[in-house]
């Protein structure tokens, strides 16, 4: 055997050893691949930011559906809608004017209840570039809302 060989063959030797030695003695090798985690963490979550999407929602949302978003004589509560939307859905809804009454029945079936009496038609938004703009993170927000990971005050940024 050449040195190289040698040597190579006694750091696989040791390696071996020390294994061996550690599986005798009750130890526990972990090896993480924390990189590997935080690229599947910040694929799950949602596009958008909570913060930015909060700050949308006080300034052009509130006023009708309330500073939690929970609903006031005006406007309807947006969580349980939210929560059975997806983002595309909730960008035509909100960008588009529509009229929860003029549909009950598609509604209904979406989780969406028709407009009470005394409660305003939903604007369009499109033409409003903060909204248009930030679409993405209004939604993000109220996403976190009704799934109840975000709170009724300002978050964290």
């Amino acid at each position: 055997m050449q040195a190289d060989q040698i040597r190579t063959f006694g750091l696989g030797k040791s390696i071996a050893l020390a294994l061996l030695a550690c599986s005798l003695a009750g130890c526990a090798i972990e090896i993480q691949n924390k990189q590997g985690a935080k690229e599947i963490a910040e694929a799950a979550k949602l596009p958008g930011s909570v913060a930015v999407g909060w700050r949308v929602f006080q300034e052009n949302c509130a006023a009708c559906h309330g500073a939690a978003a929970t609903g006031t004589v005006k406007a309807p509560d947006l969580l349980p809608r939210v929560r059975e939307m997806g983002s595309e859905r909730f960008a035509n809804l909100v960008l588009k004017r529509y009229d929860w009454s003029a549909t009950p029945s598609a509604g209904s079936a979406a989780g969406l209840s028709p407009r009470l009496p005394g409660q305003a038609q939903m604007p369009a938004w499109q033409s409003d570039p903060v909204v248009n703009a930030h679409i993405v993170d209004l939604y993000a927000y109220l996403s976190a809302r009704s799934e109840g990971t975000q709170g009724p005050g300002q978050p964290a940024r």
